[in-house]
């Protein structure tokens, strides 16, 4: 069966996935989703922070891992926003390169640096749980631990301290190049997590 072109938008938590997704769907008339509301579904829980104190963190992965394979067999086409350690779960890794592999996935990765990072994770934690005993560490953290894998998956890396207006160009450009394109009618708005986070 031919799957619909995906663009899968990955990064660190804060470094603008959900807004420049959205953003992007808009502009191309492609549907957008962001991945959280499907692994909250999946385990029965209405909060990030509810799901890590029920399932603790390797449950959570596991529902991403689970939620990611769901979405990209689904998927009309469109935008696809993940959580920071989506790539990490279970079997994730090989879902999107046999995907990148057949032709319809393509992904970007979205990093405004880490000073930039902290500073946001510092005004919007939203519905995550800490991962560090402060900000600055779980960035570093986290940089360290996932930029190499996500470098490894992306087809483009996308800078977001720049204007909002040049990174959705970019996307909005890697996203209907060829025969990557959406009719305007596609355009649909997902479900969304019910803390609002800057993703």
């Amino acid at each position: 069966m031919a799957h619909a072109p995906l663009l899968l938008l990955i990064g660190l938590r804060c470094s603008g996935k959900t807004t420049l997704g959205t953003a992007t769907a808009k502009a191309v008339g492609a549907p957008f989703e962001d991945l959280d509301a499907r692994a909250l579904t999946l385990l029965g829980c209405t909060s990030i922070t509810e799901a890590f104190e029920r399932h603790h963190e390797s449950g959570w992965r596991r529902a991403e891992g689970r939620a990611l394979s769901e979405a990209m067999h689904a998927s009309a086409g469109g935008v696809l926003a993940v959580g920071g350690g989506t790539p990490t779960a279970p079997m994730a890794c090989e879902s999107i390169r046999a995907a990148q592999a057949e032709g319809w996935l393509r992904v970007a990765l979205l990093h405004p640096g880490n000073e930039t990072l902290t500073r946001r994770l510092s005004m919007h934690r939203g519905d995550r749980p800490r991962l560090a005993a402060d900000d600055a560490a779980e960035v570093a953290r986290l940089a360290d631990a996932r930029l190499p894998l996500y470098r490894s998956l992306a087809d483009i890396t996308v800078d977001t301290r720049q204007p909002a207006g040049h990174c959705v160009a970019r996307l909005s450009a890697l996203l209907t190049s060829g025969r990557w394109q959406f009719p305007a009618t596609q355009a649909s708005e997902s479900p969304r997590v019910r803390s609002r986070r800057a993703s």
